[in-house]
């Protein structure tokens, strides 16, 4: 009989280790594991934990019986070995340190069991007995920070962190582990740092109608739940991932971001002194860089910090994103001085305060307001022994990354694939290019780790399945061998088929980047814009995507044939299909914008049956996403409000957020009650265009009137009054696919 030796004192990420396996020990065989505090004698045994932490294990190395793990003690290395000892089996199961013991068990329950892994949920086999026999692993990461990002957004519950309960962040972190990551960050906005800092200062709001004052779109950072509960619900995540040796940056004071907006009682009361600002963003008293080069606002700026480390965090990793996307000055030397000035003051701070912690440089600033000769020139003067260049932009088009700093060979950074704006929640990578620079940091001494950093959490599935993949171990499978283990790993069935669809679905992936557009279609009115100024957008030729049509129309067509009865196949269609839709809405539009300019400059150009046919498809893509919870923001409030109390005034925010211009994506609610009226009022404004004939086009402002609205009808009612049906999935494949092949013939 297999059992399971207690260890007789387990640190809290072994507890955890053990637990797990009990838990898929049940889950595979249906049955518990029976469990003993010493040898029997006569039963095999599994054994969690190295020598230094299990006595058996100790017991039998030193009698020489087990050879020991071939491991480096302290690091992240970890080995499962099946030994035959004393007539029995003995499974000895080791990492060398806490959270290598996760990913040693995973990788068993992963390799010798065949469960998988996703964000989603596992996929558990069913087996009549574990394997311990013949087994002998032993595995090291070549990188070491191998992380995710989670962002302030809010609208849907999949994609936005902030929305996340507590079963949902265990579920994540232990995901997180499960894929040998090691670090995560919540940049989901202070909480409650302030009311920690500064509780003369600073009062918490009320509980049940807390809301910022006149802000609008993204600024309205009035919370869903009480910032208590938000403090109490950080403390849970953080010492869940703490417990299991996960680390967690330390900001570096605050930002004063549009997420991190200071506090109006702080300003009121301790009157803070700000850096000037040549620029109108973030200008407002909440938004205002203190002013650090005073001993007085350095050490305020730095107390919420501490705040942090004292009530939630650990000083074991500091991060800064320095003053970004501020300029202190019209003279570009006199900007850049400041900004240097900047980074020296935080980076001396850390260093007196945390001798021993690395601070995390983040690139935003370097690769958003610098030129690669100023951030080379920057990043000189930084102790490679101590800082980290966190490039979590590696994977934009724009030439301007750790390709072009002087880092290669030289200063230490991390490779970072941003991947996703907040409006971009479709799937999408340039993955060329993504593995094209892959390669040369994979190649690199210098390179430390990989990051995933998108503002937006779980908008590919897939790219989760690449980035932890490439983060342990980099570039070892093509991209067809990716898509082929995606599939025969997530699919329960189907597997042939839809390993077909996601090969030929990735060319429409590749078109995309994260950078490269918005969605006009989500939001018309800048179509008018556009039109009037003649400023064509960046998107794929209409004639590549003519030339696929055929192939997206048997994808879609493909897709009406599967079984949607299992949760992650029916994710999986639902994403290809929207995104596939999207991508011939976007060129469509592209295209309307191209010919309408071409058509006022005297051409004769077919534009109105273009739009009628892309505004249908954009009609089919509303009915696709009222299928599934994932995009609607109806079901995002009601898990909110099944977590904890939501403030009642949230639903107006969540409206302000997720449909102002950074925001837009695909979501049910503002496609059908925004997003649809606004197309049809620009398809007016573009018919009256041709009734003139005269090849100008008709005044703007009332149609842009019409779309205002429009938008306060949408305001002002309630998500209870929107209803939410949709056709059978399939009928809405074929219709987007006849659409298609109409729009594209």
């Amino acid at each position: 009989m297999l059992k399971l030796l207690k260890p007789h004192a387990m640190d809290t990420a072994h507890e955890a280790a053990y637990m797990e396996f009990m838990k898929y020990h049940r889950l595979i065989t249906g049955r518990d594991i029976p469990v003993d505090t010493a040898d029997d004698g006569k039963s095999d045994y599994v054994l969690i934990g190295t020598d230094a932490v299990n006595h058996f294990t100790a017991e039998v190395f030193l009698s020489g019986e087990f050879a020991g793990f071939p491991i480096r003690y302290g690091s992240e290395d970890y080995a499962i070995r099946g030994v035959r000892m004393r007539g029995r089996s003995f499974l000895f199961i080791g990492g060398g340190r806490g959270r290598a013991i996760l990913y040693a068990v995973y990788t068993y329950l992963e390799k010798v069991c065949g469960c998988r892994w996703f964000w989603d949920g596992d996929r558990v086999p069913e087996k009549n007995a574990l394997l311990i026999d013949g087994i002998d692993i032993v595995e090291r990461p070549k990188l070491s920070y191998r992380g995710l990002r989670y962002f302030a957004h809010r609208g849907l519950w999949r994609f936005q962190a902030e929305h996340w309960g507590w079963e949902d962040w265990k579920r994540e972190i232990d995901w997180m582990l499960k894929k040998r990551l090691n670090l995560f960050m919540l940049r989901i906005g202070h909480d409650d740092i302030f009311q920690k800092a500064f509780p003369e200062s600073c009062q918490y709001p009320p509980e049940d109608d807390f809301q910022s004052p006149g802000k609008k779109m993204f600024y309205d950072r009035t919370s869903a739940w009480g910032l208590r509960y938000r403090g109490e619900l950080r403390k849970k995540v953080l010492s869940y991932a703490f417990d299991r040796d996960l680390m967690h940056p330390e900001d570096c004071g605050t930002m004063t971001h549009w997420y991190t907006p200071t506090p109006l009682d702080f300003i009121e009361n301790e009157k803070p002194e700000f850096f000037d600002q040549a620029t109108a963003n973030y200008g407002d008293p909440e938004q205002l860089c203190w002013d650090i080069r005073k001993d007085k606002w350095l050490q305020k700026y730095f107390s919420i910090t501490e705040a942090h480390i004292r009530e939630y965090g650990r000083p074991q990793l500091f991060h800064t994103i320095g003053f970004a996307e501020r300029m202190f000055s019209e003279d570009r030397a006199v900007n850049m001085r400041m900004k240097q000035y900047v980074y020296r003051r935080i980076g001396e701070y850390v260093r007196k305060n945390y001798p021993n912690a690395p601070l995390m440089i983040a690139s935003w600033d370097l690769w958003f307001k610098y030129t690669p000769e100023e951030a080379a020139k920057l990043l000189e003067e930084f102790d490679p022994d101590s800082t980290i260049l966190l490039d979590y932009t590696s994977d934009s088009k724009k030439d301007n990354n750790f390709t072009k700093w002087g880092t290669i060979g030289k200063f230490p950074y991390i490779f970072g694939i941003f991947h996703a704006y907040s409006r971009n929640n479709d799937v999408r990578g340039d993955y060329a290019i993504t593995e094209e620079r892959l390669k040369i940091a994979a190649a690199d001494k210098m390179c430390r780790g990989l990051i995933y950093w998108p503002e937006v959490s779980h908008s590919d599935t897939f790219m989760s399945e690449y980035f932890t993949s490439n983060a342990w171990s980099p570039l070892e499978l093509t991209m067809e061998e990716r898509i082929e283990k995606y599939a025969k790993d997530r699919y329960a069935y189907d597997t042939e088929k839809l390993t077909e669809v996601y090969k030929a679905f990735q060319p429409f992936v590749e078109m995309q980047d994260w950078w490269s557009y918005s969605e006009f279609f989500f939001n018309p009115i800048l179509m008018m814009t556009y039109i009037e100024k003649e400023m064509a957008i960046r998107c794929e030729k209409p004639e590549r995507l003519a030339k696929m049509a055929e192939d997206a129309a048997w994808i879609l067509e493909t897709l009406a044939t599967i079984d949607l009865t299992d949760d992650m196949i029916r994710r999986d269609a639902y994403d290809i299909a929207r995104t596939l839709i999207g991508r011939y809405i976007h060129v469509a539009q592209g295209d309307v914008i191209a010919r309408m300019i071409d058509w006022k400059n005297g051409k004769d150009c077919e534009v109105l049956p273009l739009y009628q046919k892309a505004a249908a498809l954009l009609e089919i893509l509303c009915q696709v996403l009222a299928g599934h919870d994932d995009y609607s923001l109806v079901a995002s409030l009601k898990r909110l409000q099944e977590e904890h109390p939501v403030n009642p005034v949230f639903e107006h925010t969540l409206k302000e957020n997720a449909t102002c211009e950074y925001h837009r994506a695909y979501v049910y609610e503002n496609m059908k009650y925004l997003y649809l009226p606004e197309t049809a009022i620009v398809g007016k404004w573009l018919a009256l265009s041709f009734e003139k004939g005269d090849h100008s086009l008709p005044d703007s402002s009332s149609y842009k009137e019409m779309a205002v609205k429009n938008k306060e009808c949408f305001f002002a009612l309630p998500f209870a009054e929107m209803d939410r049906a949709a056709p059978a999935f399939p009928v809405l494949m074929q219709e987007a696919a006849n659409n298609i092949r109409k729009l594209w013939k």
